[in-house]
């Protein structure tokens, strides 16, 4: 069933698409605070957890604590600095 339209969820679709960094849903939101001010922390996991389950993006693991997304579902690995936890 096709979602009705959000500028929201198209938004945080694109940040997470736009970069290659395996974000976390925090810096996500820190992206896009100064640009939809009414935004929250609740709508960004919500449609991150919505966006897993379509298979739009993916979740890369845990690192420190805080779970990583990467919009590039095709095929790849990734690997995590032992010490500095950059991926």
């Amino acid at each position: 069933r096709q979602k009705k339209y959000s500028y929201k969820r198209e938004e945080i679709y694109r940040v997470i698409c736009s970069t290659k960094s395996h974000p976390t849903a925090e810096w996500v939101y820190l992206q896009l605070k100064p640009k939809i001010p009414d935004l929250s922390m609740g709508t960004v996991y919500r449609n991150l957890a919505a966006f897993k389950a379509e298979g739009k993006v993916a979740s890369v693991g845990v690192v420190a604590g805080q779970e990583r997304f990467d919009g590039n579902v095709l095929p790849h690995t990734h690997f995590v600095c032992d010490r500095c936890s950059a991926m």
